[in-house]
This record gives structure tokens, sequence and C-alpha cells, in this order.
């Protein structure tokens, strides 16, 4: 069976988790976030618990309430719907790129509009410059969502700097792991004094990642099992799949870092990762360039190169047929794949919009490929195999 992913576990992981054992003192948090000013070029990059604990502390900066309107792409995470404390305006996407659609955005906007959440899709940059233009014509914020998307750039500035604030993810299976944690960047001293502020009052404790750090390896323990097929073929039933995604992501809730300050043993991995990151999107982009000219017709890879430089998170494509049977015909000849709320979620049908049918179709087509640092050329090869014996 080829995985839907593998994490990115380095041997660097477990020797930083034992010397954090030895309850090391130091610095490591304010050298991990000196690199990311720098890597970015942004005047302020603070770590936080997590990339939704980001968006909390940004809106809270930007003195969001409950009556102000943020405009949101209407495919994305649903589990970001409730941790945004305001009305939430689903606005389309462009069928081609998955991302934000900015003529749609212009006809939401209202005297009731405070923010336009600016999501870089699968690592593709979306419109920002336009978008925030067109935010500063109406006088209104522009957060962008860059969980997807650290390396990206446009025009040769790296995303997340053009937004008045922006939020980064170091969740497990993002660009750079490390077991937890987010990036909250700015240019901005009253959001940054505003944040900075908050998590400088945090416990200091390196538990919480550790113990995130001995899930993930449990877990990849799993699926790289022989055992991981037979698991796939029953957990990712069409009558289970749906139960089984919540209790996953449930338990990945549950073990999700605390509200507590960023670790030593978090940013050491991430200095050595960051180092690395552009060699690592450089090596991935190319591979899914490949993939994409590989595919057979019934396949719509995502357009990601209609603005700016992509990072690499995840391939995903549209299907012209039944995703459901493909699924259950790509298990069968040892394929995992993602579909549905398994890849995101159609949000504007979930805040019960109906203007929003670029996202529903795409909702309804969406499947994830394999494809990440550990797939083995040989896999590879293969995937591209069965892609084509698939289609026949």
């Amino acid at each position: 069976m080829i995985p839907r992913r593998k994490l990115s576990i380095h041997s660097n992981d477990f020797v930083e988790w034992l010397k954090a054992l030895s309850f090391q003192s130091g610095d490591d948090v304010s050298l991990f976030e000196h690199n990311l000013k720098k890597y970015l070029g942004c005047k302020y990059a603070i770590t936080t618990a997590s990339g939704r604990d980001a968006i909390e502390l940004v809106l809270d900066a930007l003195d969001i309430s409950p009556e102000d309107e943020i405009i949101i792409p209407a495919y994305t995470l649903g589990e970001l719907l409730p941790l945004i404390n305001a009305k939430l305006i689903p606005c389309d996407i462009e069928k081609d790129t998955f991302n934000i659609d900015i003529k749609q955005i212009e006809k939401k906007i209202n005297a009731q509009t405070k923010a336009i959440l600016a999501t870089h899709l699968m690592g593709a940059p979306c419109d920002i410059i336009n978008i925030c233009k067109l935010a500063k014509e109406h006088g209104i914020w522009v957060i962008e969502d860059c969980a997807h998307a650290l390396g990206a750039s446009v025009l040769g500035q790296k995303v997340g700097t053009f937004g008045n604030a922006s939020i980064f993810s170091l969740e497990v299976n993002k660009a750079i792991p490390t077991y937890g944690g987010g990036i909250l960047v700015t240019n901005e001293r009253s959001i940054a004094t505003s944040v900075a502020s908050k998590v400088s009052r945090r416990r200091k404790l390196e538990s919480p990642a550790l113990r995130k750090a001995l899930f993930t390896w449990m877990e990849e323990m799993v699926i790289r099992s022989p055992f991981y097929a037979l698991l796939a073929k029953i957990l990712f039933s069409e009558r289970i799949s749906k139960k089984f995604e919540r209790f996953y992501r449930n338990a990945h809730n549950r073990v999700r870092t605390d509200k507590v300050a960023y670790s030593n043993y978090q940013s050491r991995i991430g200095i050595n990762r960051l180092a690395a990151l552009d060699v690592r999107n450089k090596k991935l982009n190319e591979r899914w360039n490949i993939l994409a000219s590989n595919l057979p017709n019934n396949f719509i890879p995502q357009n990601r190169k209609q603005i700016g430089i992509p990072a690499f998170y995840n391939f995903v494509c549209m299907y012209k047929k039944n995703i459901n049977e493909f699924r259950r015909n790509a298990s069968n000849l040892g394929l995992d794949v993602g579909i549905g709320s398994e890849i995101m979620d159609d949000c504007g049908s979930l805040l019960g919009a109906t203007d929003c049918p670029n996202a529903a179709y795409l909702f309804e087509r969406a499947i994830l490929l394999p494809l990440y640092e550990d797939l083995s050329e040989k896999d590879f090869k293969r995937l591209i195999s069965l892609l084509k014996s698939l289609s026949k």
C-alpha cells in the first residue's frame, strides 16, 4: 500500500527529544524567531502554541468583535470556523487555482467588513497583491493564512509579508514540522506588541511537544507497518471514513500542544528544518510537476503557477468522475488517497451560503494523491502507473 502521506521524521528529532529530557536551558526560541524574520524578510515573527492559536491572537490584536464580518475562502478547513469570533462571510474560489476569488471578495465587502482571510491553499499563492490593494481602498485588514505556504513567494517577496498579519503552522504534516506550534508574522508594531505581551506570560514547558512527538512516532509506526493496507481499507471505507475522520481529528486535538510557550525542543528542530526548506520545496515542486504532467485525462491538477512561486503542501487535484468509486478501486490496487473533508471542507455550505458553486464543485471532486518527502522513487513511479491503470 502506498499511504496518502508519511511524515518526515529525521534522526535529529530523536536526538533533540532525548536532550530535552535532561531539561537543558537555553534561548533557542529567540534564535528560531530571528532566523524566521531573516528568511521571510519581516519585522516580527512570534512563535505560538499552534497555527490556530496564532489566528486567535491576531484577531484579538486587531480587536475583531462578534459583530464584525470577516471574508473567508469557501473552501478551507472547517475546524477554523469556531475559532473566529466574528460573522464569517464565505467567498467563492477560483476553480483552477482553488484560491479565493478577488472578484467575489469585492462583491462581499460592506460597512461591517473588518478583515479578509487570504489563504494560499496547498502552497499556491493567491492574488495577494491585488487583495491587499482592494482591502486598503476599503480600510480593512488582510490576514494571510500561510499554513500551507512557508517558502512561497510573489515577485520575490515571501508570502506572509503582504498583509497586516499572517499565520503559519508548524504541525507535523507541514513544511517545518516541529510537533506542534505556529508562527505569527507582521510588520506592524502594534500587532506584534499585543501578541508578544500575551505569549510572554505563558508557561514554559517542554512536555506538550514531547508528548506530541511520541504520539506522532507511534502513528507513523502504524502507517509504515505491513498492516496499514488492511487498516486503510477498513477505516477509509464509505461506511466508516467520516466517523474515523472525526475520531482522528479529535485524537490529534487532544495531543495538540496546549497554550504554553513554544519550546526550545521545537525551536531546535525548526532551525534545522528551516535551513533545508528551500531545497525541500524545490525537490517536491519538481515532483509535483512530473506527477501533474503524467495525470490521465480524468484528472485536473491545481493551477499553482498563476501567481508567484508555490511552496509544496500535498498534491490535490480534481477528478471528473465519482471519487468514492475511484478510492475503492485505488485501495484494491494498493493506493491510498484522500477525499472530501479529509482534505478541506465546503465551508460555504457549512455556513449556509448558496453562492459558492466552485467551492462546492471542488469539494465533491477533490482527491489527495500521495506525494511527500519520504515517497520513494519506486513508489512514485508506481503511483503514476497505477493512476494510468485506474483510468482505463
